[in-house]
Order: structure tokens, then sequence, then C-alpha cells
């Protein structure tokens, strides 16, 4: 079975299919998913084994808010891994019934998923599956085989350019409290582009984007545009 790219980043992915891989042979599992975690805590695929593109429009479209194991539901619950099994325990009676359809449909009997934290929030995951075939319930050993690779994993992540950049775009919004408007235009201005060039891109007026730059200068203490991209550059959101 080949692991399947699904973000088409070129080189950047390497490790994370890499990671997948070893995963699988770790586990003698037979499907894995690696995916980013974005604000909202939707997930954004990166690589999968044993799952199909169909399989994962139709969790994310209608099932994803049914999965007990949801990034969304870890999150809230402030968890790192967490079997299928373990949650479905602590679910009220039905609950479960409406994640089931799609547990049948794709052949899921049990599933491991590891959260991956960075500055007290989630940034990527990994969902190890048992299906049909597989064990009928993830092993024990496999669950204190992933709580070992958590902290090796998260330091990895750390030095990937898509967390690098996310992160950086973070800290902008929550240290100098950036607009998401104001920190696209931070992203353009970053980019060369000029004041014209960014308010065609963006679809606004010039006099938006120089109201826009005044106040980010104001919020970041920098007095020009080559100040804010140094600033942005300490931060780690440019190299």
């Amino acid at each position: 079975m080949r692991t399947i790219q699904v973000e088409n980043d070129g080189d950047q992915n390497t490790e994370i299919v890499n990671l997948l891989r070893f995963s699988i042979e770790a586990t003698h599992l037979s499907s894995a998913v690696f995916y980013w975690v974005d604000d909202r805590t939707r997930m954004k695929f990166v690589a999968v084994e044993g799952v199909d593109q169909s399989r994962l429009n139709l969790y994310q479209s209608t099932f994803y808010e049914h999965d007990p194991c949801s990034p969304s539901r870890m999150i809230d619950l402030q968890l790192r891994t967490q079997t299928l099994g373990q949650a479905c325990s602590t679910l009220p009676n039905g609950t479960m019934e409406r994640y089931r359809p799609y547990m049948n449909f794709s052949g899921i009997r049990d599933s491991l998923e590891m959260l991956f934290w960075c500055e007290g929030r989630a940034i990527a995951g990994m969902g190890l599956i048992a299906r049909d075939g597989d064990a009928p319930c993830i092993p024990l050993e496999v669950v204190k085989l992933a709580d070992s690779m958590q902290t090796y994993i998260e330091a990895s992540l750390l030095r990937h350019p898509h967390v690098v950049r996310e992160l950086a775009r973070h800290r902008l919004l929550v240290h100098y409290m950036l607009s998401p408007r104001e920190l696209a235009v931070v992203h353009l201005v970053c980019r060369g582009l000029t004041n014209i060039e960014i308010a065609e891109e963006l679809s606004i007026s010039l006099p938006t984007v120089k109201t826009h730059l005044q106040n980010m200068f104001e919020k970041m203490n920098v007095s020009n545009r080559a100040s804010l991209i140094s600033e942005v550059q300490q931060i780690g959101m440019i190299h």
C-alpha cells in the first residue's frame, strides 16, 4: 500500500510521509492519516495511507462533528491521545450511533488519535486506524507507543515550514492584536507588493491599504515597511 501525499508541498512534507510510514510499521495497523489543525479546528489532510479521498471527503462533509475523537472534541478536553474505544466509554447513550454509519462504511473497528501541541494550541494530528483485518481494538502497547512518540513528533514538527509560519502568524495575531485583514496585508508587504498591488490582490481601495498599514505601524511600534518586515522576520513568519 502506498502512502499518498494529499498536500503537495514538494520536499516540505517528505518527513511527514516518512513519519506516517513509520507509524504504520510500528503499530502494525493498516491505515493512517496526518493533518494540520487550523484556528477553527478544521483538518487539512497532508498524507494518508489506506484511506481513499472519497472517504476523507465524506468524513469532513458529514461525519466530522460526530467523531468522538475529532480534533475539536479533543481540543475542548485538552487531550493529546485518545482511542475511539476510550472516547465511546465517556459518551452519552446513543451518541455513537451518529458516527457508526461511517465506521461501517469505511470498515473502521477502532482508532487512535494523536494531537500535537505547541505554544498552547493544537497544530497537527495523526489518526491510526484499526480496520477489518486488524485487531478489533487498539492494543494498550500501541497507546503506550503513541505516548512515547508524542514529544518527539512535536519537536520534529517545530522545524516544518508550515508550523513555523502558522506559529508566527498566531504570535502576530495575539501579541500585536492584528486583525485577519491586517495580517493579510502584512503577508503581502513581506512579499514585496506595493500598496497598489496589495489593493488589487485583496480587492480593497488604496486608502484602505494605507489605513491598514498605519494601524499596523502603530500596533507593532514601527515607522516604515522595512521596520515592519524586520519585525516579522524576527517573529519567524518569513526567513
